[in-house]
């Protein structure tokens, strides 16, 4: 197909998807006009490769029928299901980033939980009771290695005097926040922002609780 062809073939897509322009231009990052302009007025030219990723995953098509140039088989074959690492929380001082595993699900089922990239997630085991009941001890988490800064308050992935934990942060100024624990038996500390490396924002939690 050519450029033009491409286009025609993106917006078929889009009306057939049940979603529309707006919503898919703001999750492949982009303004709300963004896929409106591109479809309707040729611009930009081509989606650039960030946005035409995302919107493949989104649109769950191969990436080659959203571009007429020629992609390698490893990245036009790559569609179906999302591949999230598997991260594990090996101690309270240390963090093991090689993969162990892969969390795969059906991108649509991926989607529903978030929007984020999949290739910026990772999954890793809780350790301890700190964040009971929010968290409990062997519960799973999908966390956002993407957002190493706080934007808001909630659950992040930090080191702090060089142990690494999962707290839930409230920012009481732009130098100071609150680490606090959702277990009533530990105290909320005041911190330093100079002294707190922000690894990851928590999102998600998969229960590891036994029924029979």
């Amino acid at each position: 197909m050519n450029i033009e062809q491409i286009r025609a073939h993106i917006d078929h897509l889009i009306r057939t998807s049940g979603s529309n322009y707006r919503s898919l231009s703001l999750q492949i990052g982009k303004n709300e006009a963004y896929l409106h302009q591109y479809i309707n007025k040729g611009s930009p030219l081509r989606l650039p490769e960030p946005q035409r990723r995302r919107l493949a995953e989104l649109l769950e098509v191969d990436e080659q029928e959203l571009t007429d140039l020629p992609l390698p088989k490893t990245i036009s074959q790559n569609r179906g299901r999302s591949q999230t690492a598997l991260v594990e929380m090996i101690s309270s001082q240390n963090l093991n980033h090689e993969t162990i595993g892969f969390l795969s699900l059906p991108k649509s089922d991926f989607i529903n939980i978030t929007s984020k990239d999949p290739n910026s997630v990772k999954m890793l085991r809780v350790v301890g009771d700190s964040m009971v009941p929010t968290l409990k001890d062997r519960d799973y988490i999908l966390a956002d290695f993407s957002s190493n800064q706080i934007d808001t308050d909630g659950l992040y992935l930090i080191r702090s005097a060089k142990q690494i934990s999962i707290k839930r942060i409230q920012q009481l100024s732009p130098s100071e926040v609150v680490l606090i624990s959702d277990n009533t038996n530990y105290k909320p500390i005041s911190v330093n922002l100079k002294k707190l490396e922000i690894l990851a924002k928590v999102f998600f939690v998969f229960r590891t609780e036994k029924i029979a």
